[in-house]
């Protein structure tokens, strides 16, 4: 509306012969409009485009980051989402190790028990993984918990923008299950969520029965390695033996002696009768020669002395002196048998470190013991719906009053 009075020369307000009347160059007669035609005009203006891009020009903004969002929110979490149960469990993996090395100690010492914690972050590493999600899928009871009727479009699989493949699968599985390891205390919390209680029940039960077959793998592959290492150290020390007994009797063949150190000692016991045997002829001798001079049997006398200072140069020979003597002899032999007592010392420490693995297979194990068991939970624990409005809104509201004040910063800066 644009004007209240119109001009009109046969009004009463207008009246060239009145008194007092003062001429004007455009003369203009006011008619008055009445309230009823009022609100039609403003009832028109309103109607017309200018007032719906004006509504959308001041409020568009607000509609489109603040209540567009917030309403989709009501919608999805209030009507569409589907109610997903929680179930529960806490469990430590502990290992029961000996309180000594040797295997005294592991025999006569009970077995105590500690928190494992590298195991406990593979047990963790495991229940979301691959081969968890492979081994329940084997197992028939993933998917089927994964689909259920009750489940809404968005998160059952598979759904509409997922494919049903085992990428998609494994996918599905992690938002499923969430694990937690105090680090403190050792102890993990795991969290299965399903759409029914019985479903998040059973599906808690199973990952923890694939966890305790995955401890006793790493029990079996642990104790399997320990005990094949300690076998291969009794072979390695047992061929070695045999080799040095080998390589002695080889030795003692080529040198036609059993113990050289035997033979030196009977050699040296020899030398040592027939040295004494020669010094008592050669004293009787002068003394005889010294009584009777003339005496027939000196020179028998003589030749025996002469036969046994040859006999003994020979043994003495013998035992020292070429490269055939006993002495020679010996540096080989001792070097082969200080070898071989080498070798023996080995495989009675291999032997020793094979029984330590086999008692390190009966003492030494890690457990996966259960602390709070699968519960079965009696109302649905998400999606938080009221809570989950309200983060959708406070973050609208976060984004819009950041966008309007930059709007209103911009358009200060240009005014």
């Amino acid at each position: 509306m644009s004007k209240l009075m119109s001009r009109n020369a046969e009004s009463p307000l207008y009246d060239d012969e009145s008194p007092g009347a003062v001429p004007v160059p455009f003369s203009v007669a006011l008619t008055p409009v009445t309230r009823g035609q009022l609100a039609e005009e403003a009832d028109a203006e309103a109607a017309g485009p200018r007032g719906l891009a004006g509504f959308f020009g001041r409020y568009g903004l607000f509609i489109g980051i603040v209540a567009l969002p917030c309403l989709v929110a009501a919608l999805f979490f209030g009507l569409i989402a589907a109610g997903q149960y929680a179930s529960e469990t806490k469990f430590i993996v502990r290992s029961a190790s000996s309180g000594g090395d040797s295997v005294l100690s592991m025999l006569g010492q009970a077995p105590g028990m500690s928190r494992a914690a590298d195991e406990t972050h593979a047990v963790g590493a495991f229940i979301r993984s691959r081969d968890m999600a492979s081994e329940l899928e084997k197992e028939g009871i993933l998917r089927p918990v994964l689909g259920r009727p009750e489940a809404d479009f968005i998160t059952r699989f598979p759904n509409l923008y997922s494919r049903d493949n085992d990428e998609a699968l494994f996918k599905a599985y992690l938002r499923k299950v969430d694990v937690d390891v105090d680090t403190s205390s050792g102890i993990t919390t795991m969290r299965v969520f399903a759409y029914r209680p019985d479903d998040a029940q059973e599906l808690s039960r199973r990952i923890i029965e694939r966890s305790e077959a995955f401890i006793n793998r790493l029990n079996v592959r642990a104790h399997k390695d320990a005990i094949a290492y300690a076998e291969m150290l009794v072979r390695e020390s047992t061929d070695r033996l045999g080799q040095t007994e080998r390589r002695l009797a080889e030795y003692r063949n080529r040198e036609m002696i059993i113990d050289p150190a035997k033979e030196s000692a009977a050699s040296l016991e020899t030398l040592a009768k027939i040295s004494t045997e020669v010094s008592r002829m050669e004293a009787a001798l002068a003394q005889q020669v010294a009584q009777t001079p003339d005496n027939p049997t000196i020179g028998s006398a003589r030749e025996r002395i002469r036969t046994l200072r040859d006999e003994l140069d020979k043994l003495r020979r013998n035992v020292a002196g070429d490269e055939r003597s006993i002495a020679t002899k010996l540096e080989g032999f001792e070097r082969l048998s200080l070898e071989r007592e080498f070798a023996a010392k080995g495989l009675g420490a291999a032997l020793i470190e094979l029984e330590k693995a086999r008692q390190f297979a009966q003492t030494q194990r890690i457990y996966l013991q259960t602390i709070v068991a699968p519960n079965s939970a009696d109302m649905p624990t998400y999606p938080m719906r009221l809570l989950m409005i309200a983060l959708v809104a406070g973050i609208a509201l976060t984004i819009f009053w950041t966008i309007k004040s930059l709007i209103d910063i911009i358009l200060e800066h240009q005014a």
